[in-house]
């Protein structure tokens, strides 16, 4: 156990310092946006690109653990917009912002320092190809099904235009493109020496500690409102019913080393990703997707906790 926490410790401690940070004014919230910026589109891709471009590029894909992953994250997604639209009555918009806060993880700002505490170096092969099922799959799909269920069917939305802007949005989408390029340097066997290696490294350094101080400032002024069914529908959906699918699916599916089996419990088990209330309020239900973020980010510490002592 006590192993364990030294695993969970860390990272919850720095999550607390960050709003502990903002709570006392000691950092503008204002200042927030610009370090989660920061850490996407400089400090993560540095540590992506940096990881994945010195592996050998046989190695870099798993087509058993994309199917695991995203047939249970897709499942996931669908189980959850479909409860919250029949059994709670939500519209199909806001259920499938539901579903979106179940179905996709937040791997980038908790689930990689996480990782890495646990394997104590950067598990690039997991993590890019997580990130890969969430963001070309799971969010497309979900976007998708919300921007259905708000589509006025009186007016002239073309179905194609909505797929060329999720289409856009995923080319420019920095943890992405790190991975893209990562592989290209891996396939030609390119290497980066010098001074350009230096300052890659310098930024993938900051990105840990960085990323896990802006998640707690995000949490200051997200008090839990709303329904109460909703959030916790949300949050047992997100820390009990994602890890318990792909648990069920990797028992089918022999032959995934046991880094990549972990690695993917742990990736599942995490708490949505932090721009969910943004999200959520671009189709009004913003103020219940933050209390959504606040109370499954607290009970992760203990959901993640006893998966470790389970699992390690």
């Amino acid at each position: 156990m006590t192993d364990v926490l030294s695993i969970t410790g860390p990272i919850f401690l720095l999550i607390g310092v960050g709003y502990l940070a903002v709570k006392g004014s000691v950092i503008p919230q204002a200042s927030l946006p610009g370090m989660g910026r920061f850490v996407l589109h400089f400090s993560l891709p540095a540590l992506i690109f940096s990881t994945i471009s010195t592996m050998e590029f046989g190695t870099l894909i798993e087509p058993v653990y994309l199917a695991v992953y995203g047939v249970s994250s897709l499942l996931t997604l669908l189980l959850g917009l479909t409860f919250s639209y029949t059994v709670w009555g939500q519209p199909l918009a806001t259920s499938g912002v539901m579903g979106l806060g179940m179905s996709m993880s937040n791997s980038a700002f908790i689930g990689f320092p996480v990782l890495l505490q646990v394997f104590g170096e950067p598990p690039a092969q997991a993590f890019a190809m997580s990130l890969m099922v969430e963001n070309i799959l799971i969010m497309p799909i979900a976007l998708a099904i919300i921007e259905y269920g708000i589509r006025d069917r009186s007016a002239d939305v073309s179905a194609v235009a909505q797929g060329l802007a999720i289409v856009h949005r995923l080319i420019r989408n920095p943890l992405l493109l790190a991975i893209a390029a990562g592989m290209v340097f891996s396939l030609m066997d390119f290497s980066l020496t010098g001074a350009v290696k230096k300052s890659l490294d310098m930024l993938a350094g900051a990105s840990v500690a960085v990323a896990l101080f802006t998640i707690g400032g995000t949490l200051v002024g997200n008090p839990v409102r709303g329904d109460l069914a909703s959030i916790s529908t949300v949050l047992v959906g997100k820390l009990i019913l994602h890890p318990l699918l792909v648990f069920l699916l990797l028992m089918l599916a022999p032959g995934l080393s046991p880094e990549l089996r972990l690695s993917m419990m742990l990736l599942s088990a995490m708490p949505m990703l932090s721009v969910f209330p943004i999200i959520g309020s671009n189709y009004g239900v913003g103020r219940l997707c933050a209390s959504t973020l606040l109370l499954t980010t607290v009970f992760s510490f203990l959901s993640l906790t006893a998966l470790l002592v389970l699992l390690t």
